[in-house]
């Protein structure tokens, strides 16, 4: 937030434009319970001028009155006080800041203009559309909210100006470059103006968050969030058609307000018609009008490919998140899951089973005479043991099926929908092709060994079947079924397949 002292010194000198003497009644007459609506009326009639600018824009096409008004208070009746009163302050708004095109140290007042009349036209019809906020109130609020640009430049000159040329158009990225460079930004110091002037809290809200509307008052989001909709609209149909405006546009217009494509277009469109007839009335050049139907085809266009990409993107951000996962849950000496992966895995698969009524089989697997093996020759031979039998179970397992290391030479092969007769025989192939594959590497690791070393395992295998009676009720269950039947192969000698049902 600026300090006070320097909006303080922003609104105290500087050249900064006042409220015209008339404007500034009107505004204090309108502010109260009791309206006298013809003493209003003749109050402006006391400025000849601003009263026949007044009246030229009443009776124009773009009110389509069925019959001319000849006063300012037969337009009060016809057109609502709401309506006249933003009229007054609009006409005395352009006639403090009554410039065109580049100044001295080049200052762009056409395209000031252009941004604040398309946003002033876009806010009113946004406001028609929603139904949240006076489609007058809002019209003025849009055509204030960059006021302080204005301040800012008589306080700071050409430095102002190089900001407003470096960030291209983007008044958010303005906003920051406002605050590095000055302390204090635009918007701030237009609903500072905007509460001297006694104008209503919600255009002042408008006005100071238009910009930031996540940190505006609750009370007001609607009316912040309706300027901000509207300045997006507004960068997108300037001269030079803005299409990241415009997908920005149609996607606040979404999250926002819950507006579809058809109603958001249809906004777009009556915007670029009303912008030009009300850009007369001001007498300010709002240039020529951009062919909006390709502008919105681009943005459709763009926002189905960005769709595309989003959905691309989430995928393989849900693959690398796999994958990192399955790296994380990797024994680090077999390459197959680790315990933690194997908990994950088991859990899942269990509550699969019962759902679908299919088989879940749980061979249990330890490494006949691991231990002498591992302190007679060594660690690398035992490390060695250990990873040939992973890469054997891991190459005699089904597709489906998953590997993963229990613990020391404890592993355990998730067989999900197969029966206790395909699981037996998944194992009985794991162990021939043990007995067929011998530890060729062995003697190289140790120099007690002379040849290779033909490996041997203990299996235990437990079914959980949900169409059966057994007992099985739980993953944990499950591995101790298993885990008894594998000790039940050991007692046998070792290198042999034992079922839970048959060790029970």
């Amino acid at each position: 937030m600026a300090t006070l002292e320097m909006v303080e010194e922003l609104l105290a000198g500087h050249r900064l434009p006042t409220l015209p003497a008339v404007a500034a009644e009107v505004l204090e007459m309108t502010s109260g319970v009791d309206l006298d609506v013809l003493r209003i009326a003749e109050t402006v009639q006391l400025d000849q001028a601003l009263a026949a600018k007044v009246l030229r824009t009443v009776n124009s096409s773009y009110y389509g009155l069925s019959r001319p008004c000849g006063t300012v208070h037969q337009a009060m009746v016809y057109l609502g006080l709401n309506t006249v009163k933003t009229l007054v302050l609009s006409f005395s708004l352009v006639d403090t800041i009554d410039s065109q095109g580049c100044d001295r140290l080049g200052f762009n007042y056409s395209e000031y203009w252009r941004r604040s009349i398309h946003t002033a036209v876009a806010a009113r019809e946004l406001a028609r559309l929603l139904g949240t906020w006076d489609p007058e109130e809002a019209f003025f609020a849009g055509l204030m909210q960059d006021f302080g640009m204005i301040a800012m430049y008589h306080r700071f000159g050409r430095q102002y100006v190089e900001a407003v040329e470096a960030v291209r158009g983007d008044h958010h990225e303005l906003v920051r470059l406002e605050r590095d460079l000055f302390e204090v930004t635009h918007p701030e110091i237009g609903a500072s103006v905007a509460e001297k002037w006694k104008l209503p809290s919600s255009q002042v809200a408008a006005i100071r968050w238009h910009h930031d509307s996540q940190s505006a008052d609750p009370q007001w989001l609607d009316q912040v969030r309706i300027i901000d909709l509207a300045g997006a609209m507004a960068a997108s149909l300037m001269m030079t058609p803005n299409q990241r405006a415009m997908n920005a546009y149609r996607r606040h217009a979404r999250e926002w307000f819950g507006l579809d494509a058809r109603s958001s277009e249809k906004v777009v469109v009556s915007t670029q018609e009303a912008a030009k007839e009300v850009s007369s009335f001001f007498r300010v050049d709002t240039g020529d009008g951009i062919q909006v139907e390709q502008l919105l085809a681009r943005a459709e266009a763009q926002l189905f490919q960005h769709q595309i990409d989003m959905g691309r993107h989430a995928r393989d951000l849900q693959q690398k998140n796999h994958d990192l996962s399955e790296k994380i849950n990797r024994d680090g000496l077999t390459g197959v899951l680790d315990r933690s992966g194997f908990d994950a895995q088991l859990s899942r698969m269990f509550s699969e089973t019962a759902e679908t009524g299919r088989c879940l089989s749980l061979l249990f697997c330890d490494a006949d005479r691991f231990k002498p093996i591992n302190d007679r020759y060594g660690h690398a031979v035992g490390d060695a043991v250990l990873k040939h039998l992973a890469k054997v179970m891991e190459e005699r397992a089904r597709r489906e099926d998953i590997v993963c290391r229990f613990g020391g030479d404890e592993f355990v092969l998730l067989l999900p929908g197969c029966s206790e007769d395909d699981a037996r025989r998944v194992a009985e192939d794991i162990l021939t092709s043990l007995a067929s594959s011998p530890l060729q590497a062995a003697a190289e690791l140790s120099h007690e060994l002379d040849g290779d070393m033909t490996l041997t395992s203990s299996m235990g295998l437990a079914t959980f079947d949900p169409s059966s009676d057994n007992t099985i009720d739980s993953p944990e269950m499950l591995v101790t079924c298993a885990d008894q039947a594998m000790y039940i192969a050991k007692r046998r000698g070792g290198n042999g397949v034992a079922t839970w049902r048959a060790a029970a």
